[in-house]
């Protein structure tokens, strides 16, 4: 590691025990960890699985936000907003979902573009209340909105 002039940072580096369910490593955006799955028999088998990291998650969720808060964008359509987030939950979608285990932690990011989206809608529409009104949403996105845990 001298040759490349590369350090080991002490902050980043641990060891983990995998062998328990309790703890867990984080690399590339993913925590990964055993799981326990359950069989149709009842009986139990742990899995090593990644699931999106808490950092990652903390980040998708400021990208949606920082994309859907302007108030310049109050003149967009409804449908245009849902275009330009499909592009972010796709590019989501094809990097993080690469394990049935997390659609558990990506169906919390498709609640949370619902609420943006309605943040959005009650802004645009000038109502009081602006956590109101999520199935008129969820009306108008059915079907053009894409899902992270599908």
């Amino acid at each position: 590691m001298s040759k490349l002039d590369l350090t080991i940072s002490k902050e980043k580096s641990k060891l983990v025990n995998i062998w328990d369910d309790k703890e867990g490593f984080d690399f590339l955006g993913f925590h990964n960890r055993k799981f326990p799955v359950f069989n149709k028999g009842g009986s139990k088998l742990y899995v090593l699985a990644h699931i999106p990291s808490k950092k990652a998650m903390k980040n998708m969720r400021k990208k949606i936000k920082e994309f859907t808060e302007p108030r310049s964008k109050l003149y967009w359509d409804m449908q245009d907003m849902v275009e330009g987030l499909n592009r972010k939950i796709v590019g989501f979608k094809n990097y993080y979902l690469l394990s049935p285990i997390a659609k558990q932690w990506l169906n919390r990011i498709d609640w949370y573009v619902i609420e943006r989206l309605t943040l959005f809608w009650n802004k645009k529409k000038n109502k009081r209340k602006k956590h109101t009104r999520v199935g008129e949403v969820m009306k108008l996105t059915n079907g053009k909105l894409k899902k992270l845990a599908v």
